[in-house]
């Protein structure tokens, strides 16, 4: 009895081992990777060669589309690859297909494709970095999936009217540029470690980032609607320049590591910095037209930099501010500006190791100011008031441009009056 337990167990072990083994040799066989699917770089040159790789579901690294002669790239079967995916310098090709792409470890690069149209990676979710250069008919991207990890994203030079479906919380650079169709750019990023460049989109571009909390550097140039609402530290620069927004709002932002700059916003009217506590380094508000009053920062404690204004303005007020280590200029063209009570009121007892400088009205010459570390002050050489300067010389090149016309008119009335003249005489 005993023995015939015994023979049973060794001879169910036997099977179980040999059903094991035939498991594991199924498994192997389905997951073995062909050989033309393991390569470091593939390069392809024509239609042929993609279709060689058609059946690979795993591409182990670079994929560097060139010199493409075909009008359509499909990636076939491939799920995932490993490397990066480059096209560049294709003028036939007008679309990219991948219907099972859901994975690029590497970059996911297109560079001067002058005839893509489309593309359609509608399981693509994961990705490191999207650099679109040159594409100046691609009008329809189907993410369908969305993409949940990605670090950079570079879009320049397209013919994209949106930017979304990119559900991720950080990014390590956001930079959408010279896109003249691109009308919205929505995102909920929280954090950008290193560059958030927005410039030179559709003239009515709608930028809407309202949970970022975090970046390292921003530049914001041509834009006409923002909401960084939630924005609380800027690590490095906050750039606004020639934007086309009425309002410039940051209720949440508490301070920058270095420069602040806005400038040339030809329609801001209303600018609000509630909570700005701290400037790293320079604070620039210059030739922001419908800007008068720079009293925008109720609780700004320290300038780590210099303070410039130009512009039209007619008062400033900093009611907490504490320091500024470096220089305060202001050239104002307005005649209500008074430098006298700005100078010894609002400056001269917190600027630091630079100068004061004012010029408003119509004077064209600036009073300057010599300060120590120590705050110890002397008089220094006037300056010029360029505001001033320059309406004097747009004057001037007006002035010079009727004369010069008038020139012409009278040398032309002398021609033709010694014509008539000649013609008196000889006939």
């Amino acid at each position: 009895m005993k023995f015939t337990t015994a023979f049973t167990i060794v001879g169910a072990l036997s099977a179980w081992l040999a059903n094991a083994a035939d498991d594991n040799e199924t498994d192997h066989s389905v997951t073995e990777i062909e050989p033309k699917c393991f390569k470091q770089n593939y390069y392809i040159n024509a239609a042929g060669d993609m279709k060689d790789l058609h059946d690979c579901q795993i591409i182990s690294g670079n994929i560097f589309v060139k010199g493409y002669d075909s009008d359509s790239l499909d990636l076939g079967s491939i799920s995932h690859i490993k490397g990066s995916l480059s096209i560049a310098n294709a003028s036939s090709l007008l679309r990219i297909e991948g219907v099972e792409l859901s994975t690029i470890d590497g970059t996911f690069a297109l560079d001067t494709l002058t005839s893509l149209a489309s593309i359609s990676l509608p399981k693509l979710e994961s990705i490191d970095t999207i650099s679109w250069k040159v594409l100046p008919i691609l009008s329809a991207v189907n993410l369908d999936k969305g993409i949940k990890h990605i670090n950079s994203v570079v879009m320049s030079d397209t013919s994209l009217t949106g930017f979304s479906g990119f559900n991720v919380e950080s990014l390590k650079v956001l930079n959408i540029n010279n896109n003249r169709f691109l009308e919205r750019i929505d995102s909920s990023v929280k954090e950008i470690t290193d560059t958030l460049l927005i410039t030179a989109n559709a003239r009515n571009l709608q930028v809407s980032l309202p949970e970022l909390t975090w970046a390292h550097t921003i530049t914001i140039k041509d834009t006409n609607n923002l909401n960084l609402d939630s924005l609380q530290v800027v690590e490095n620069s906050a750039q606004f320049i020639n934007n086309r927004f009425s309002d410039l709002k940051l209720p949440k932002l508490k301070s920058t590591g270095t420069t602040l700059s806005v400038i040339n916003n030809k329609n801001v009217r209303t600018i609000e910095f509630p909570s700005l506590a701290e400037v790293g380094g320079g604070l620039m508000i210059i030739d922001n037209d419908l800007i008068t009053k720079v009293d925008f920062f109720p609780v700004l404690r320290a300038i780590g930099g210099a303070i410039e204004f130009h512009g039209n303005i007619d008062a400033s007020g900093f009611k907490q501010l504490k320091v500024v280590k470096g220089s305060a200029i202001i050239k104002s063209t307005s005649a209500e500006f008074d430098c006298n009570k700005w100078i010894k009121e609002e400056v001269s007892n917190v600027v630091r190791g630079g100068k004061i400088e004012c010029g408003s009205g119509s004077s064209r010459s600036t009073e300057v100011l010599l300060v120590d570390e120590s705050g110890d002050i002397t008089k220094g050489t006037p300056g010029v008031n360029s505001g001033v300067a320059e309406q004097d010389k747009s004057k001037k090149t007006v002035v010079k441009s009727g004369t010069s016309v008038s020139y012409k008119v009278g040398f032309s009335a002398i021609v033709t009056g010694l014509a008539m003249s000649w013609l008196a005489i000889h006939l």
